[in-house]
């Protein structure tokens, strides 16, 4: 019997990916997946469409909120919320109307630089999505203000780009604590990104319940490091590709071999919570 795989990061374009929810569940079914979680950022606007073509495979439902540690960003993926309930859809929203602020604010810094780009433009590359740096990027390179998105990124839009604006983030208590109001769990997404090994503990201090492990830009190396951690604080284990779309290769849709297993202990983790 072949074994059965799952990705629980992926992206559509309703936050910075370049895929639709439909695409998305299509390309997870081509690939053999037996589960996958769309998780957008500060966004939960792609579950409904992608449960319309969700027949045969399991949709987990997913989304990644920006939190943020000692000067550092902190991604918080939740899953199994219900995307109805209302504290956490209206606190989403409402970081969704900050993204929109800080693209304003970056078409300004922009403008002072030169760059005669318009949010209005911005928002029509963005369309519904979560509005993003990348939608900032994709508008320069509509606009001919740049070469390529690294270029947009290096010379205006990266962190310490001229036209940076840092995002209003989560506080990480706070988000873990909607998560859980929702049903849903809470896993720090990407440690080896990150790079605060110290933010781990502290997260599982306010209550986080686990850890992606396997990830796009995890070294094996570093799968083990996280393996350890996670099983020494007791936390669960989760993992996925971080697929933003078909073009890049670097984080292509179900790369990371992640077992059912991964997911099988997630959900006897709820039941057992919510006894």
């Amino acid at each position: 019997m072949p074994e059965r795989l799952i990705d629980l990061h992926l992206h559509t374009r309703h936050s910075d990916g370049s895929c639709s929810p439909e695409e998305t569940v299509q390309h997870a079914r081509q690939l053999g997946l037996s589960a996958l979680s769309i998780t957008d950022h500060d966004s939960l606007s792609a579950i409904d469409e992608a449960r319309q073509y969700a027949e045969g495979i399991e949709l987990i439902t997913g989304v990644e909120l920006s939190c943020h540690y000692q000067e550092a960003d902190i991604h918080l993926l939740a899953y199994f919320i219900d995307p109805a309930y209302a504290p956490l859809a209206d606190k989403v929203k409402f970081y969704q109307l900050e993204r929109l602020k800080r693209g304003m604010l970056i078409v300004e810094k922009l403008n002072e630089l030169g760059i005669d780009l318009k949010i209005e433009t911005v928002q029509r590359v963005a369309k519904d999505a979560a509005l993003g740096r990348v939608h900032v990027a994709d508008a320069l390179l509509k606009e001919e203000y740049v070469h390529t998105f690294d270029e947009a990124f290096s010379r205006y839009l990266g962190y310490h780009a001229p036209a940076y604006v840092p995002k209003t983030h989560f506080d990480p208590a706070e988000a873990i604590e909607l998560v859980h109001q929702a049903g849903g769990i809470s896993v720090m997404a990407h440690p080896g990104s990150t790079r605060r090994d110290d933010a781990i503990a502290f997260m599982k201090g306010v209550g986080m319940d686990g850890l992606e492990v396997y990830h796009s830009k995890h070294t094996p190396a570093q799968v083990r490091h996280y393996k350890e951690i996670a099983a020494r604080n007791g936390l669960l284990i989760s993992g996925g590709s971080d697929w933003h779309g078909r073009n890049d290769p670097r984080s292509e849709m179900g790369n990371q071999r992640v077992p059912y297993g991964v997911l099988a202990r997630m959900k006897d983790f709820i039941k057992a919570r919510n006894k």
